[in-house]
């Protein structure tokens, strides 16, 4: 039936080289190596606009993810990448929930990335707000993106070429797909169902303080100087300010306040307890009942509609992971990678799979033969970060799982 209809729409359907589904970070990312590459693309995003929904605060950019948008972007557009990150912090401490020093609970594995990894080792980790990096993402490209397009089916044509529907009725062909849609990939459901990611049984709470004067005063001086993370009640936590220095906000990026990050994660029956469907909110503050009132205040002064509470989900290994019927198309990024934000990795992995498709890409002229070596490169190296994760994931919650 799907077939058919798509037969019949053939005469009507759009043409591009690429078609990227996702205007996260990885799909832009790739849009903006690919246009400078000079390789015809268009994304293709779900959301009516690209402030549609909060999708997360801080961003912890490592090394190899600064490496992978230095490829990706155009000196300019990484320049005011590194420009707009937030100050950087000048140390980390680990604490107790009443703020005392603990040792020896920072797992080895964390590598100053993505939500979760509070680690400044690096001599190159960035923070940067999510918003501010999309923004970025689709300066120049805005033109080759289009918003209010969901995924609806994907089938091969005789021409050897993908035909994709969206659900408004319009439809494009390409020479190959990928699939940039995030956790909940709607390309994957449909292509590789049982490549769906396992629910590992944690949560993640996060949300966002305004850095205000009052918030200051409740919070305290140690908590707005650098990273702090909080080891207490069998669950992890992770405060780090956001402080910026734009000296006037650049030309088509929105403002961003000063504001403390925070983020808990840890096992489900920990943090949700006997409230399993508390508001974001009310969890935040349950958690905190017990904890110093610097962190009670944290919790207390938090913007409610910017909090969210979900599970995390991690992939099966790279040994499990379907084989995909070859065809033209391919994953990027969570859609197929998903991991645990305890190892501090998934947007660097993410956006090193822009730039190694890009470069694969780029080097033939044959999509499905560039999309199958990016494939075996980028299966080897998520395995190694999912493996990494759980080993994160392990040393933070060693009390409880």
């Amino acid at each position: 039936m799907m077939a058919e209809m798509m037969a019949e729409m053939v005469d009507e359907m759009d043409e591009t080289r690429v078609a990227i589904i996702g205007a996260g970070l990885g799909g832009l990312c790739l849009a903006q190596a690919l246009t400078r590459a000079g390789i015809d693309c268009m994304v293709y995003e779900r959301d009516a606009a690209l402030d549609s929904r909060s999708q997360g605060y801080r961003l912890r950019i490592d090394a190899d993810g600064a490496d992978a948008l230095a490829r990706c972007l155009s000196p300019a557009l990484y320049g005011l990448f590194r420009r707009t990150c937030a100050v950087p912090a000048p140390r980390t401490r680990f604490l107790d929930g009443q703020l005392a020093p603990v040792s020896g609970r920072a797992p080895a594995v964390w590598s100053a990335a993505d939500d979760g990894a509070p680690n400044r080792e690096a001599a190159d980790d960035l923070c940067a707000h999510r918003q501010t990096l999309r923004e970025i993402l689709l300066t120049g490209v805005a033109g080759r993106v289009r918003f209010g397009a969901a995924f609806q089916a994907l089938a091969v044509g005789a021409d050897g070429r993908a035909h994709v529907a969206f659900a408004d009725g319009t439809s494009v062909r390409a020479d190959l797909v990928v699939a940039a849609d995030g956790i909940n990939s709607a390309v994957r459901r449909q292509l590789a169902p049982q490549a769906e990611p396992l629910d590992v049984g944690a949560v993640c709470l996060y949300g966002r303080t305004p850095l205000t004067a009052a918030v200051r005063a409740a919070v305290g001086d140690d908590l707005c100087a650098g990273t702090s993370v909080v080891f207490a009640d069998g669950y992890a936590g992770i405060i780090e300010p956001m402080l910026f220095d734009w000296g006037g906000t650049p030309a088509g990026l929105s403002p961003v306040a000063d504001y403390l990050y925070w983020a808990l994660i840890g096992p489900r029956t920990r943090l949700m307890g006997a409230f399993p469907s508390a508001a974001p909110a009310a969890v935040a503050e349950s958690l905190a009942r017990d904890w110093h009132p610097h962190l009670r205040g944290l919790f207390r002064h938090a913007d409610p509609e910017g909090m969210a509470l979900l599970p995390v989900r991690s992939a099966r290994l790279a040994r499990t992971w379907p084989c995909w019927t070859p065809g033209p198309v391919t994953f990027l990024g969570d859609a197929i990678h998903a991991m645990s934000p305890a190892g501090g990795l998934g947007a660097n992995v993410t956006l090193r799979d822009a730039a190694v498709l890009a470069a694969s890409l780029a080097g033939t002229a044959l999509p499905t033969a560039a999309a199958r070596a990016y494939e075996a490169e980028m299966r080897v190296r998520a395995a190694r970060a999912i493996h990494l994760s759980e080993v994160g994931a392990a040393a933070l919650f060693a009390d409880v799982f």
